[in-house]
């Protein structure tokens, strides 16, 4: 197994242009690149109201601490070090 990351996020609710909204993953402090240049969000069933987007984002915001990667090592990623 690789290298865990842990990184604190807050979970703000947006809206596409279209009105429909969604969860965007905001980084606490330093971000790490584990997702490379891009952002994080969730994105909600069809017809999901901004009241309900906003009941799940805070429910998030009070329940999740942080947002942890494990790196997945294949067969053949670390195979020098094992020779």
């Amino acid at each position: 197994m690789g290298e865990t990351k842990r990184q604190s996020y807050t979970f703000t609710v947006r809206e596409y242009g279209d009105g429909t909204p969604y969860i965007a993953c905001e980084p606490v402090g330093r971000e790490w690149r584990v997702f490379g240049k891009g952002s994080l969000s969730f994105v909600l069933p069809i017809g999901t109201t901004l009241k309900s987007a906003k009941k799940a984002g805070a429910f998030l915001n009070k329940n999740i601490d942080s947002i942890s990667f494990t790196e997945a090592l294949g067969p053949d990623k670390y195979a020098h070090r094992r020779s």
